[in-house]
């Protein structure tokens, strides 16, 4: 998902949020986890953290890995409950742990992320869907505003073995969960 050039909007959200970072990769191909790779003089997961508080979360989840200290004050760190099963375990996590009935999710490993684009989710689902990005390569589920009511879809995909988070986004965009925010090429 490539994001660039995206001015953040002035205006906090009219509804209360759950900001959650995706963290608990195990980074196999790069050989180290991905959430403390240094980005403009800090971990990845610093950055990710301040990006989904600028855009004004009420709390802050991370599904990380167990026995890592992510060094992010006031943020919960939660496991997966199934180990192995990618970024749905960890959205399963965050949908499961979050305080709020909407929750912003974000990859730690998208550095070029900018919060004007977290705005425009927020401000697309309005507090009544969730936002998913979908371009020229389909659905871009890690930087999306979902509902809390997707738990229920979530968990039984999870138990089922369907770990592909587009199975679970196609099936919520048809049930109305979840509307599509069109991306072209270029954004």
């Amino acid at each position: 998902l490539k994001i660039l050039n995206l001015r953040p909007m002035n205006s906090s959200p009219a509804f209360p949020f759950s900001g959650a970072i995706i963290a608990g990769g195990r980074s196999a191909r790069m050989g180290r986890d991905k959430a403390f790779l240094p980005v403009d003089g800090r971990p990845l997961v610093a950055l990710q953290a301040s990006r989904l508080r600028e855009a004004g979360c009420a709390e802050l989840i991370i599904s990380g890995r167990p026995d890592t200290d992510y060094g992010i004050p006031d943020a919960r760190v939660v496991h997966d409950s199934v180990p192995g099963a990618g970024p749905l375990a960890g959205l399963v996590s965050v949908l499961a742990a979050a305080r709020h009935p909407w929750v912003l999710v974000l990859a730690v490993d998208l550095p070029r992320m900018e919060t004007g684009f977290l705005n425009r989710l927020l401000a697309l689902g309005g507090g009544h869907t969730g936002v998913v990005p979908h371009g020229p390569r389909g659905y871009e589920p890690l930087a999306a505003l979902y509902p809390s009511a997707l738990l229920p879809a979530a968990e039984a995909a999870l138990q089922r073995g369907d770990y592909a988070l587009h199975t679970l986004v196609e099936n919520a965009v048809d049930t109305g969960l979840i509307k599509p925010l069109p991306l072209d090429a270029h954004t």
